[in-house]
């Protein structure tokens, strides 16, 4: 018997959502730092210009002429705050990069399972001689269980996850390895 579970439809579109929702909060930040406080600055003090002249009328008409909201901006923004506007936006960015390319990474990987072996999502063949435990405390509630091996002398574990790969493949890939383990038991 042949199965394979891929990455649902769900999942790829979650975490690329996520990707992107960060990338675009960084450019925010961005914006903010080189365009929006600067021409907030900009209008704060010609208001303060205006404000200590005690002509609120003039303002207006000034605002109204450049196009500016006539209310005025609330503070000035320091250098500090422009530079943090910056530190946030590259924070966010490379968060959002570093999320895109998980993805990326993510999305054509499956679980597969053959009559000798499970591959791993990494790709890693895993005969069923090889699987040395089962870590199932996690499956009931979170759809996690955790397949731990040694081939060749190198220890290793994956994570079957019923979530991120199709539900019912995915049950049917770790009922599979159970009753594999089961067997190789009771014939001991």
């Amino acid at each position: 018997m042949t199965l394979e579970a891929r990455v649902t439809p769900i999942w790829k579109k979650q975490k690329l959502f996520v990707a992107l929702f960060m990338i675009a909060f960084g450019a925010y930040f961005f914006y903010d730092g080189a365009i929006g406080w600067p021409r907030a600055n900009e209008r704060y003090v010609k208001y303060q210009e205006y404000a200590q002249a005690n002509d609120i009328g003039g303002w207006a008409t000034y605002a109204k002429e450049k196009g500016w909201s006539q209310k005025p901006p609330e503070k000035l923004h320091s250098r500090q705050d422009l530079i943090g506007q910056y530190i946030f936006g590259t924070i966010l960015t490379l968060v959002g990069l570093v999320t895109l390319g998980y993805w990326a990474q993510q999305i054509r990987r499956s679980l597969r399972l053959d009559d000798e072996a499970i591959t791993s999502p990494a790709g890693t063949r895993v005969p069923f001689s090889s699987i040395t435990g089962l870590g199932l405390k996690k499956w009931e509630s979170k759809g996690l269980a955790t397949v731990r091996y040694e081939v060749n002398g190198r220890k290793g574990e994956f994570i079957v996850d019923d979530y991120k790969f199709d539900t019912d493949t995915t049950r049917e890939i770790l009922d599979c390895v159970k009753q594999r383990l089961e067997n190789r038991a009771s014939a001991s």
